[in-house]
């Protein structure tokens, strides 16, 4: 049984009645983008690699730490979140279709595994935890959140997050309320706390939440 989330629009209070200060949070999503995309083994070359990407970086960003990309790795993962996240290797964007990524949280023995599949111009984000039912999707427009990717790969001087992003801010909030928020409900009071609370997704993204088998 799925129940779809409605859509909130830019400004108006979350869930929790809090309201953001402008700037903050879409900084905080440019900075995660910036530091996701510096340093990769296998570059983003693809609409699909910079979204899926972007969506690694939030939750990278909100405290979930990178463990493994495939299931043998995440079989051998660390029992307890490290205190950075694991370099994206050279095959994390192998498929093009499918992107996996295994997360550990601190203070949880969880074992989290965000899989993103890509669905023509769309691409849905499904996520669980080793340690509940639930399985939380997201559904995401990739010309929403991403501008352009160039050809020439980190040789281009295009090649920066604010050239391929774009509305990091919506994405945050659409990862955070969907997927992270349900994954790990103790991380709203934390991120949420003080003056930069976060509000509901835009209408680039669309959230289900269902049971699974």
């Amino acid at each position: 049984l799925f129940s779809t989330l409605s859509l909130v629009s830019p400004g108006a209070p979350d869930a929790v009645g809090q309201r953001e200060r402008p700037g903050l949070v879409a900084g905080m999503a440019l900075e995660a983008a910036k530091s996701a995309l510096a340093g990769l083994e296998s570059p983003v070359s693809s609409h699909a690699d910079a979204l899926a990407l972007a969506v690694h970086a939030v939750l990278d960003n909100d405290g979930l730490r990178l463990v493994a990309t495939d299931e043998d790795a995440a079989a051998s993962a660390p029992a307890s979140a490290p205190a950075r996240s694991a370099a994206l290797g050279s095959g994390w964007n192998r498929s093009q279709d499918v992107y996996t990524f295994f997360y550990r949280a601190r203070d949880s023995p969880a074992l989290v595994v965000v899989k993103s599949l890509v669905m023509e111009d769309a691409m849905l984000v499904h996520a669980a935890s080793d340690r509940a039912d639930d399985m939380h999707t997201l559904e995401l427009r990739m010309g929403d959140f991403v501008q352009c990717v160039p050809a020439e790969g980190p040789g281009s001087a295009l090649y920066k997050a604010e050239h391929i992003f774009s509305d990091l801010e919506a994405l945050m909030r659409a990862v955070r309320i969907n997927i992270t928020f349900k994954l790990f409900p103790s991380l709203s009071k934390k991120l949420l706390s003080g003056p930069q609370g976060t509000c509901g997704t835009e209408e680039g993204g669309r959230g289900t939440a269902g049971l699974g088998t």
